[in-house]
């Protein structure tokens, strides 16, 4: 294999490479020292890091590249336009072809009434002009539906255009896309419309209304029409008239019974408790009536003198009198006006009171 000139060595075989040549032995090298590597190394960190020509090269590649990306781009804008013009295009075909369609369906839909009224008509020249009729349809069905074949044929092959397909389905993906929002939007709003209408339930089932009230507002400005909602602003108006109404009812109903009948001073506590905000005007003239008539009783009961009445808005009013022929006025009593209480006494009575008789 190998031919030692000097020795005159011949290698016949691997086996005899090692009755040549030492294995435990390394091979001799170069002498080096320690003072020569720092040496070495001392002048390598003189060398600059990148050579003159490898920076220009560098700069040469990045201008290419630069180049490169910009004709790319215009590239892929002359490809964007011309693929909005093949699908502007498309879209033009896609109507004529659902023009075609209709116009076909009305041709069909005419012939047969010609046929039909050719057969079957009463009079000759009826029956003939049905059949010209039948025939005029004939032929423009028949050209409708090769405008319509010939619209399929290219809109079908404006849509295996690559451009044209990408836009295609990029358009139906995007429109997937707003189908699937559309319809995660309306489970939103049906889950929405479920839990408010079950969350004012709730309010109402334990009487708390002001929550009811405040739970079912935002329910009728997004869902003013659906009916369960509707009930629900029923049930809540109905329930904050009772909740108004009924104490004052009541009051009506207890002062014509015993012992308030006889008792004008427990008569006039109890109806001056009654709240005549928001009462129907109806039942806050009753209470403000039989008011005024326990005040007027109380003041004979109690011996007092000069009844006045102030009715400074309608239904509210407040009743004095003097305990002595000749002391103070003093508050008797006032229904819906918190200005005043009982025992309050006033120098001179307000302008406006007027004397309070019994009725």
């Amino acid at each position: 294999m190998h031919n030692n000139g000097e020795r005159g060595i011949t290698l016949k075989n691997l086996a005899d490479l090692g009755s040549v040549i030492d294995l435990q032995t390394p091979p001799a090298g170069p002498e080096s020292t320690t003072a020569d590597d720092v040496q070495g190394l001392e002048s390598s960190a003189d060398l600059p890091a990148t050579a003159p020509q490898d920076l220009a090269g560098l700069l040469a590649q990045l201008a290419s590249l630069s180049g490169g990306l910009e004709s790319m781009a215009r590239q892929d804008a002359r490809a964007r336009d011309q693929a909005t013009l093949e699908l502007a295009q498309y879209e033009t075909v896609l109507a004529e072809r659902q023009d075609a369609e209709r116009a076909l369906a009305e041709a069909r839909r005419l012939r047969a009434g010609a046929e039909q009224l050719a057969a079957e008509a009463f009079s000759d020249e009826a029956r003939a002009q049905a059949a010209q009729h039948a025939a005029v349809a004939r032929t423009a069905e028949l050209s409708c539906t090769q405008l319509l074949a010939e619209r399929t044929r290219v809109a079908d092959e404006l849509a295996s255009r690559p451009h044209v397909a990408r836009a295609i389905a990029e358009r139906r993906r995007f429109a997937q896309q707003q189908a699937e929002a559309i319809e995660r939007a309306e489970a939103e709003r049906v889950s929405r419309l479920a839990q408010g209408v079950a969350a004012v339930r709730a309010a109402v089932s334990v009487d708390q209304l002001d929550r009811a009230a405040r739970l079912l507002a935002p329910l009728v400005r997004e869902f003013a029409q659906d009916q369960e909602v509707q009930r629900l602003v029923d049930v809540i108006r109905w329930r904050e008239r009772q909740r108004l109404t009924a104490p004052a009812e009541d009051a009506l109903r207890d002062v014509l019974r015993r012992p308030y009948r006889d008792d004008p001073e427990a008569a006039v506590v109890l109806l001056a408790g009654v709240a005549m905000d928001g009462l129907p005007e109806d039942l806050a003239r009753r209470v403000f009536g039989l008011w005024s008539n326990a005040c007027a009783q109380l003041v004979e009961q109690r011996g007092w003198y000069e009844p006045h009445r102030l009715a400074p808005a309608t239904s509210r009013g407040v009743v004095f009198a003097r305990p002595t022929p000749q002391g103070p006025y003093e508050v008797l009593s006032a229904l819906g006006s918190p200005d005043w209480q009982p025992g309050q006494t006033v120098k001179a009575l307000p302008r406006g009171a007027r004397e309070l008789q019994a009725r």
